[in-house]
């Protein structure tokens, strides 16, 4: 399907949550197309991701889908570029803890063309929000390669704090990289919503 054919795919469906730039909607098995594919082998969409090591195939991408979509402790939702109406990535909260009331974050800017346009941080900043004003979780914690410097300002915006650093916790590109924790409590996200 081609960009433009997605985009008026995209049109008809209903947002769940709405910002400026993104609608977020749940990730619909008709996302599963070979676009979303080609994201998940790109090394260099998925250069500060755990995925990218091995080839991901159609079954891996279906398997992942079921997994997370039958569980009551995922959300995972789908990134639409307002404007164009097109699928740019994608973002999950999960696996939730609902007894201490946190969860973590995980996010996918598939589509290139699209990076840099404040896309992730609205989407992180409306995913986090319902994470806490709807699901009445008090935190969201995630992890970060710490050259990823625009994530890292990115998350900072939203309320993201650096709480430790595991040292050489992941091999890539050849030589063992830092990994940052970062977390976000309800207390530090507060007036924090557009």
């Amino acid at each position: 399907m081609t960009l433009e054919k997605d985009a008026v795919a995209m049109s008809g469906r209903s947002a769940f949550l709405e910002g400026a730039l993104v609608s977020l909607r749940p990730l619909e098995l008709s996302d599963l197309n070979d676009r979303y594919l080609q994201w998940l082998n790109d090394p260099e969409v998925t250069r500060y991701l755990e995925t990218g090591v091995f080839p991901t195939t159609r079954q891996d991408l279906e398997r992942f889908y079921a997994a997370v979509m039958s569980s009551s402790n995922n959300v995972m939702l789908a990134i639409i570029e307002r404007r164009s109406g097109t699928h740019v990535g994608n973002l999950k909260l999960g696996p939730i803890n609902w007894i201490d009331r946190r969860t973590l974050f995980g996010i996918l800017i598939g589509e290139k063309d699209f990076w840099g346009k404040g896309i992730g941080e609205e989407s992180t900043r409306l995913a986090v929000g319902y994470a806490f004003e709807k699901l009445n979780l008090n935190r969201v914690g995630l992890a970060v390669f710490e050259e990823h410097t625009s994530a890292i300002r990115c998350y900072e915006k939203v309320g993201f704090k650096v709480e430790g650093c595991f040292r050489e916790e992941m091999f890539r590109e050849g030589r063992y990289r830092n990994r940052l924790w970062m977390g976000c409590l309800r207390s530090d996200y507060r007036g924090k919503v557009k």
